[in-house]
C-alpha cells in the first residue's frame, strides 16, 4: 500500500508540474509585440503579410523613417523585431564605388543613414531582422560587401520586368533551419530589383540563388548570437503563398520575434 501510495504521488507531482511548466509556456507568449519598420510603403503589404499569420497576437508597428535618429534609440529599446524593407538605391560611396552613382536610380542618403542605426542596433542587441530586396543589400553593405550597380550590365535582366514585378526562379542550396525549406527547392516568387550583391560580405552566408548565380537568399554566419539575421532578394510581402516561401519566411521571423527577450 505505502508503495502504491508513493507512486501515485509520484505521478501526481510529475503531473502537476508538467501542467505548471505548460501554463507558464503559455504565459510567458506574449500578446503584443513591437516591430520597426525601415520605411514601410504606402500599401501596407508588409504589415498585412506579418499580421495575417497569427491575429492572436497583437503588433505595434514603428516607423522608423518618421522617427529623428537622436530618438531612435528609444524606440529600438522596445523593438523584438526589425524589418529593413523594399526601397530606392544604397548610396554606391558606402561601398566604395562612388562612380557608380550614375548608373543608379533614386538615392535617399538619410535612409541610408538610418538603416545603418538599425542594423548597429539589430547586431549588437540580436533583435531578428530580416531584410527584403534592398534590404538584404544594405546587409551585405552594411557588413563590407558591395553591389552589381545595374544587373542587365553584368548578370541578366531577369530580376525586373518592363512594369516592374516579375517572377524567375530561385533555388535552395542550404537549409537554415529557421523556416520549413528544402534543399533544392525550385520557388516562384515576386521579384523587382535592378541591383544585387556582387562582392559578399565575410559575415554573411548565401542560402538561395537565382539562374544567373545571384545571392537571393543570405543569413548571419554567427547564428548563436545572431539567431535570425535573414535577408532575401525577392518579396515575399508581395509573393502568393503557394511555391514562394513566403509563409514560412514570416512564420520564422514571426516565432524569433515571439521568442525574443
Amino acid at each position: 500500500m505505502d508503495q502504491l501510495r508513493l507512486v501515485s504521488l509520484v505521478i501526481f507531482i510529475c503531473t502537476f508540474y508538467a501542467c505548471n511548466n505548460h501554463n507558464d509556456s503559455l504565459k510567458e507568449r506574449p500578446q503584443s509585440v513591437t516591430i520597426v519598420l525601415s520605411k514601410p510603403n504606402s500599401s501596407s503589404t508588409y504589415k498585412n503579410f506579418i499580421q495575417k499569420l497569427d491575429t492572436t497576437i497583437e503588433i505595434n508597428w514603428v516607423n522608423a523613417y518618421t522617427i529623428p535618429l537622436s530618438e531612435l534609440d528609444k524606440e529600438l529599446e522596445n523593438a523584438d523585431g526589425i524589418i529593413m524593407t523594399g526601397g530606392v538605391d544604397i548610396h554606391p560611396g558606402l561601398y566604395d564605388n562612388a562612380f557608380d552613382t550614375i548608373r543608379c536610380g533614386t538615392i535617399d542618403i538619410r535612409r541610408d543613414q538610418l538603416e545603418a542605426a538599425l542594423l548597429d542596433y539589430a547586431l549588437e542587441s540580436g533583435t531578428p531582422c530580416l531584410g527584403v530586396c534592398r534590404g538584404l543589400q544594405f546587409m551585405n553593405v552594411y557588413l563590407g560587401g558591395s553591389l552589381h550597380p545595374h544587373l542587365p550590365d553584368t548578370l541578366s535582366n531577369i530580376h525586373r520586368g518592363h512594369s516592374g514585378d516579375v517572377n524567375h526562379p530561385i533555388e535552395i542550396i542550404k537549409n537554415i533551419g529557421v523556416f520549413e525549406i528544402n534543399v533544392s527547392d525550385i520557388l516562384d516568387p515576386v521579384s523587382n530589383h535592378h541591383q544585387g550583391i556582387s562582392r559578399l560580405a565575410e559575415d554573411l552566408e548565401v542560402w538561395a540563388i537565382a539562374p544567373d548565380g545571384l545571392a537571393e537568399g543570405v543569413r548571419h554566419k554567427d547564428t548563436i548570437a545572431h539567431p535570425f539575421f535573414v535577408g532575401v532578394q525577392w518579396h515575399p510581402e508581395r509573393s502568393g503563398d503557394v511555391n514562394s516561401l513566403a509563409i514560412p519566411i514570416g512564420e520564422g521571423f514571426l516565432k524569433s520575434v515571439l521568442n525574443y527577450e
